[in-house]
């Protein structure tokens, strides 16, 4: 007989011997023993969690000698056939391969016939989320009233894609995934079975590694065993699946809370060269940070991970753990389709580093709509009341002043000084580039916010930079020479073709960056992502020299309220 895998030897034979789903083998139990099964079930549920199992045992009892009972027997010939899967009233058939209208059309012509050796005709269909459309139209009146004693049991890991035709013409069951706990006891009652070894912590290892699904556990217990040792230990188990250990999990959260980048740096390389798994590491880092987040809200206790051990988090508050959840949860996200992971690890611990020590990086408790900048406005919003007041201070003045030349006759002169003082607002045109920088300043976390919800890899290089200079359509970045990385990355042309799309649209026209290194040794990058180097103070005009007598002008005004008059 050839070699049978682990999950297949060991697959259960009643329904006592399931692990988990008591809410389904004891409605199962409890029909066939009033001897009246439906016609169709819908077996729903993710893989590994006893589906395929639980419609064999099903068949099996349906089919016994000792029918109606609540659990096969094991030993009539019926049963024995069927655990041999030399039974031909028990019809497996996998909808992946035989998912066309032609195999559905064959399944129905083929129910029409009695059963041959068995009491019921029992069709189980595995992953029938697979058939077309087609197939499943053709289906549903043979699924609806089916042949006497025949009945359908349908398997799959995704009911969404079913039609709600065929979802109301059976008897739905869902399958929960199992517990760590639960994957460890059926691992133990197994090894003794198998008259294996295998340590206590391999086994916590391996059932949280096995996400919830009993075959996956079985598969990696399998795969260690065959790794040549006579016992199964959580450093093979490490070696085979490619997770990492605890001490390296804790060693990083404690560089990011330390604030500690060349040593968290360096367990990430260690991590990337040593051929470990980076998203176990990233879930074991979530799993760290969320026993944390619990520790610090004070419950009783988060979700049993073992083998980890909590790194001290004393001094970082639950806005600043919740936020790091979130970036890891994204850069997991960007992992899948990067092709230099190390650099993603990189810029995330970076990133995580920022987010725990408050450097700006945490978003506020309710997040306000991105404001809006304008590199050319006719009227800045800081300047509106002050240009009223002048053009009153102006008007009064040259009412006085033509009072006074029209009693000295001298009318016309005055009346040349007093138009310009009420010439529209056109005359003071876009605000100078130290107020057109302001603006940005002020607006720069809103945009990034913007910039984050279209590409979170394009918000991460540029959260380091400073706004150097805003002089006409040209932003540029300055960055310190440790962030060099981030100053080239961000001109590439997909972050760099975002940013300025997104800087033009609230601009109102076309906007250009540049990136540029700040060569200052020890410079910081400032906290609220936005701080710039100071610019030049803008020059300040002569006072142009007033005739005695002279109604005051535009220019009189603009010095007395420090503004400047522009073509």
């Amino acid at each position: 007989m050839s070699y049978l895998s682990l999950y297949r030897r060991r697959r259960p034979l009643t329904f006592a011997d399931m692990t988990g789903q008591e809410h389904i083998t004891r409605t199962l139990s409890n029909v066939l023993l009033s001897g009246r099964p439906s016609h169709a079930y819908l077996f729903c549920g993710p893989r590994g969690t006893g589906k395929t199992s639980a419609a064999k045992i099903f068949a099996r009892a349906m089919n016994c000698a000792d029918f109606p009972t609540d659990e096969p027997c094991g030993k009539c010939s019926s049963c024995e056939n069927i655990a041999a899967g030399v039974s031909i009233d028990v019809i497996e058939m996998d909808a992946a391969s035989n998912r066309g209208i032609e195999e559905i059309r064959e399944l129905r012509e083929r129910s029409r016939y009695a059963s041959g050796e068995s009491r019921f005709k029992i069709y189980i269909i595995d992953e029938a989320h697979m058939l077309t459309p087609e197939a499943c139209n053709a289906f549903l009146k043979t699924l609806e009233e089916p042949p006497p004693a025949v009945v359908f049991v349908l398997a799959t890991t995704d009911p969404s894609k079913l039609p709600s035709t065929i979802i109301s013409r059976c008897q739905r069951f869902d399958f929960h995934l199992l517990t760590d706990k639960q994957i460890q006891f059926r691992l133990e009652q197994i090894l003794e079975r198998e008259k294996w070894e295998a340590d206590e912590d391999a086994l916590e290892l391996i059932a949280r590694l096995a996400d919830g699904s009993l075959r996956d556990a079985l598969g990696i217990l399998e795969q260690c065993y065959a790794y040549g040792e006579t016992k199964v230990t959580a450093e093979q188990v490490r070696a085979v699946t490619g997770a990492t250990n605890a001490e390296t999990v804790a060693a990083l959260i404690n560089a990011a809370l330390q604030g500690d980048i060349n040593a968290g740096l360096v367990v990430i390389q260690e991590v990337v060269y040593s051929g470990r798994d980076l998203n176990l590491f990233l879930r074991d880092l979530v799993n760290s940070l969320s026993r944390l987040l619990q520790d610090s809200s004070g419950s009783a206790g988060g979700p049993d991970t073992p083998g980890h051990e909590t790194p001290a988090a004393s001094g970082v508050n639950r806005r600043a753990l919740l936020d790091a959840i979130e970036l890891l949860h994204g850069a997991s996200l960007e992992l899948r389709g990067s092709y230099v992971p190390r650099y993603v690890m990189e810029v995330s611990f970076l990133r995580l580093v920022r987010v725990i020590h408050g450097t700006g990086a945490s978003r506020p408790e309710k997040e306000s709509p991105p404001q809006v900048f304008q590199l050319k406005q006719a009227a800045p919003p800081a300047r509106p009341d002050s240009l009223a007041a002048a053009k009153d201070i102006i008007s009064a003045s040259a009412s006085a002043e033509q009072g006074k030349e029209k009693a000295s006759g001298s009318a016309d002169s005055s009346a040349a000084e007093a138009g310009p003082g009420t010439a529209p607002d056109e005359n003071i045109s876009a605000a100078g580039p130290e107020n057109r920088l302001a603006g940005l300043k002020k607006s720069w976390p809103g945009l990034l916010a913007e910039i984050k919800k279209k590409q979170r890899s394009t918000a991460a290089w540029l959260e380091p930079s400073s706004l150097l200079e805003c002089r006409g359509n040209n932003v540029n970045l300055g960055y310190t020479e440790e962030y060099r990385l981030h100053q080239e990355r961000v001109m590439e042309n997909s972050h760099r073709l975002l940013t300025e799309k997104v800087l033009s649209e609230y601009a109102g026209e076309a906007i250009t960056i540049k990136s540029m290194i700040i060569e200052e040794p020890g410079e910081k990058v400032p906290e609220d992502l936005a701080a710039t180097v100071e610019a030049p103070a803008p020059e300040t005009k002569a006072a142009v020299p007033k005739k005695e007598g002279q109604a005051p002008g535009i220019s009189d005004g603009m010095e007395i309220f420090e503004g400047d008059v522009y073509d």
